[in-house]
């Protein structure tokens, strides 16, 4: 990894504290800190460190951010006594001390007093192999030029001091007792006692309200949140901004429910409610974030909803998207925003009810393509939702979502079973070509939740084929219909082709191998014997019985094969839909033409009229996604 991309992990240095309820204060809470100075001496460890009240707004982002370079840079300033940027604070109720401004360079003087720059800690603590990678170079880095620039350790300032202090103390002349370097050291540490070396504070007086308004403020001036993150921080009371942050940080789910709220704490229901949310918010991100994404991808398991960890603001982002359509929508602006400010001025317990529904609901939803439930179809994320080169395409993942479970629970449950009953021939055709449809929605449309409902669209039309078809997948007739279904996706008449980039290169790069590398991870997968479809051994899958147990089948390993859980757990009704003893038609999904027109989707309008404008994109995340992470596109589009 390049030196000047690789980032420094310090966000482990400052606690974070629940700034997401608003917090009982009285008038006598008001006042603001008194300190004028965050100095060295007040951060390192003993009886007068300030470093165990420091604590930062949930809301804020993770302190990863400053290079090896920005980090030794910092610590000249201040060692010198330079003048640098001061740390702007909000002393709460509880007399803690909120970083609003500041945590980068405060987390930098706490990293070299600790001798911790991300690199130091247990190996569970790191999300995945990349991070810890990418920690242990950052932190060999900043070693590397602290040595350099003859700055040191902190240990070796601690240990001069003492020595320093002892012979003086014994009437010995440290001039010949002691090196150069270490007098300084040792001068050093006295000069921190005496002087104001460190930050200067300025202190924000007034309560919480007062505290969030600065916050923004200060971030809006310096272009640090995007217009997504400060729609969240704003509806921070809502259950969906609590649902959507709670789940993508899931390490700090706990913060963001207000568990020791005047309201709750002497609520036994409301308590109940939350450990419950706890739970949830817990197997949800499990679901969704399992295992960490990499591009390029080098296994073949690759998460439901996929953001690189080294763009943590996207999993909020496409976390609120997804909650949004597990809602009943398309996860758009509009319909986003609307959720957040659903319940934002209800009370505490309104709150935390409706938090519990949605995220219990979204579960469920969840559930009906992914992990264990007897519910799940168990999809494999790298056939449905990833392109041929491995890059996630979340319009894939949110069209699934929108046609799979519209309409009542009957329909749902009769749609799965169709989707079942042809699910081997379905993702072959899926598979064949996803680009081409990726492709075609994308280019004339847009991406993300601007295509949930084409995608969904072509999904049914998929299905709808493969049941008038009888699976006849390789018959012209099949095929050419299918050709039709795709080219209504829009009106661009440029072809596309399914075979992957072409190269004049004699060896294969790029998304050449990529594209080979993907090819072979889904021949890996094993198919299902009652569908047909793929599925990772041992991942989310149920173990059955060839011949039913209830049949006289022996539970032994000859007798036994791994399927899909909703394929156990519907297996005679599949297996009497296959044999002709039973018929179910494809419930019916809605017409955008017969919907009131508000709710009429625009892309109807490339259809009937080229000429009409584009979409604009999704204000609330243009700025996240186009701010330098290549992991994930801009566009769903980027293989065609």
């Amino acid at each position: 990894m390049a030196a000047s991309s690789q980032k420094v992990y310090l966000d482990h240095h400052i606690a974070r504290d629940n700034l997401l309820y608003r917090r009982a204060i009285t008038p006598e809470d008001n006042s603001s800190g008194d300190e004028p100075y965050l100095k060295v001496e007040h951060l390192m460890t003993g009886d007068s460190s300030r470093a165990e009240l420091l604590r930062k707004p949930d809301f804020q982002r993770a302190t990863w951010a400053w290079t090896p370079d920005d980090c030794v840079s910092l610590l000249q300033s201040v060692l010198t006594e330079q003048v640098v940027p001061s740390v702007i604070l909000w002393l709460n109720p509880e007399s803690l001390w909120y970083v609003l401004d500041g945590g980068h360079r405060i987390s930098v003087l706490l990293a070299w007093l600790r001798d911790d720059w991300g690199d130091r800690r247990p190996a569970q603590d790191y999300k995945d192999e990349s991070l810890e990678k990418n920690s242990k170079e950052a932190g060999r880095r900043v070693r590397e030029l602290l040595k350099k620039h003859q700055i040191g350790p902190f240990e070796e300032y601690l240990q001069a001091h003492r020595r320093y202090k002892d012979l003086t103390l014994h009437g010995k002349d440290v001039t010949l007792e002691m090196s150069t370097e270490e007098i300084t050291y040792a001068k050093l540490v006295r000069r921190w006692q005496s002087v104001n070396m460190g930050f200067p504070i300025l202190w924000v007086k007034g309560d919480y309200e007062k505290a969030e308004e600065s916050f923004l403020n200060i971030n809006k001036s310096g272009r640090q949140l995007s217009p997504w993150e400060t729609t969240l921080v704003e509806n921070r009371r809502s259950s969906f901004a609590r649902a959507v942050t709670s789940v993508a940080r899931v390490s700090d789910r706990e913060h963001c429910w207000p568990l020791h709220a005047p309201e709750v704490k002497n609520d036994p229901r409301a308590r109940q409610q939350i450990e419950e949310i706890l739970k949830t918010v817990q197997e949800l991100h499990a679901l969704l974030f399992t295992p960490v994404y990499q591009k390029p991808i080098t296994e073949p398991r690759q998460p439901l909803l996929a953001t690189p960890y080294t763009r943590p603001e996207l999993q909020a982002a496409y976390t609120a998207e997804l909650l949004t359509i597990t809602e009943g929508n398309k996860g758009q602006p509009p319909e986003m925003r609307r959720l957040l400010q659903r319940d934002a001025k209800e009370p505490v317990p309104v709150m935390i009810t409706n938090g519990q529904r949605l995220l219990v609901h979204a579960r469920e939803v969840i559930e009906n393509i992914a992990g264990k439930s007897p519910r799940s179809l168990a999809l494999v994320p790298l056939v449905y939702f990833y392109n041929t080169q491995g890059t996630f395409v979340r319009s894939l993942l949110y069209g699934m979502i929108y046609w799979l479970n519209r309409g009542t629970t009957t329909e749902v449950q009769s749609r799965k079973r169709l989707f079942t009953l042809h699910r081997g021939a379905f993702e072959n055709v899926l598979l064949e070509n996803k680009d081409r449809v990726i492709g075609r929605i994308g280019r004339r449309i847009g991406s993300g939740p601007e295509v949930t409902y084409p995608t969904a669209l072509y999904f049914d039309g998929l299905l709808t084929l493969l049941i008038e078809h009888d699976d006849r997948i390789t018959d012209e007739q099949f095929r050419s219909s299918h050709e039709n279904l795709i080219e209504t996706l829009s009106t661009d008449d440029q072809p596309l082709t399914s075979n992957g980039p072409v190269s004049t290169d004699r060896l294969f790069r790029g998304k050449a191998r990529e594209t080979v590398h993907v090819g072979n991870f889904v021949k890996m997968f094993q198919e299902c014997s009652i569908c047909g479809g793929r599925f990772y051994p041992s991942d989310s899958t149920h173990i059955d019985h060839v011949v039913q147990h209830a049949r006289g089948g022996p539970t032994v390993p000859s007798n036994a094969r791994e399927t899909h859980p909703f394929c156990n757990n519907q297996r005679e009704v599949i297996e009497a839909l296959r044999a002709g003893q039973e018929q179910l038609s494809l419930p019916q999904f809605e017409d955008p033409r017969k919907l009131p027109k508000a709710q009429q989707l625009s892309f109807l309008s490339f259809i009937e009229d080229p000429e009409t404008e584009e979409p604009g994109d999704n204000p609330l995340l243009e700025e996240l996604e186009s701010s330098g992470d290549t992991d994930v596109p801009t566009s769903d589009d980027e293989s065609t």
